[in-house]
């Protein structure tokens, strides 16, 4: 079972639900946990709630993580193989060293041949994120961006959000993908474009492509 983390804070969930509908397009069966909506859980009880999804053949678990305080509910022994970082980091003195600690739990959770996509943009997260020895995939609108959109202007057309790899990355099945444009075909609704941004890397990442 692959498990997939989506660290953020409430209300930052897009992803989840975008990844969920690929996901389905393709007829993989997944399953979205949000701990934060099932009270009086801890470690051990998400534990085996994770092993009985694994049990019942479920192929991707998607992991909405709210911070902070998600990390003192996570198990030891589980370990990502996607974590995605969704949102921006907004610091204020007195929760800095919480919200960092925080972070830095939930990625020392990522299993070693796994893969982090995070947003390029929050200088904030990057800033935490050094000195991790970790694989990233990253997203944003700046040059450093592995995804991105081909012109801001022209992102979200009536049907589809244009977006394109700039450098090549590897697929957890270890396949090349080239620099290249896609346009993702979207259903009806609003949409953030950093958190499409991130669907489309998942989706990369995977070997999906994102414009099916």
């Amino acid at each position: 079972m692959l498990i997939v983390g989506i660290l953020g804070s409430e209300g930052k969930w897009q992803p989840a639900g975008i990844i969920s509908s690929m996901l389905a397009s393709k007829g993989e069966k997944a399953s979205i946990i949000d701990p934060a909506g099932l009270p009086g859980i801890d470690s051990r009880m998400l534990s085996a709630y994770v092993n009985e999804l694994e049990k019942n053949n479920v192929s991707v678990l998607i992991l909405k993580m709210n911070i902070p305080g998600i990390d003192k509910l996570l198990p030891d022994d589980i370990r990502f193989d996607i974590l995605i970082y969704a949102g921006r980091t907004h610091f204020c003195k007195n929760s800095q060293r919480a919200l960092s600690d925080c972070v830095k739990r939930v990625f020392s959770l990522l299993d070693d041949r796994g893969v982090a996509i995070v947003n390029v943009d929050d200088g904030e997260l990057i800033k935490i994120l050094e000195g991790m020895k970790h694989r990233f995939i990253t997203y944003g609108f700046n040059t450093k961006a592995c995804v991105t959109t081909s012109s801001i202007g022209d992102t979200v057309s009536e049907d589809g959000f244009i977006c394109c790899l700039q450098r090549s990355v590897s697929t957890k099945d270890g396949k090349v993908v080239g620099p290249q444009e896609y346009k993702m075909r979207l259903d009806a609704g609003g949409y953030d474009s950093h958190d499409l941004l991130a669907a489309a890397a998942f989706s990369i990442v995977i070997g999906f492509d994102p414009d099916q």
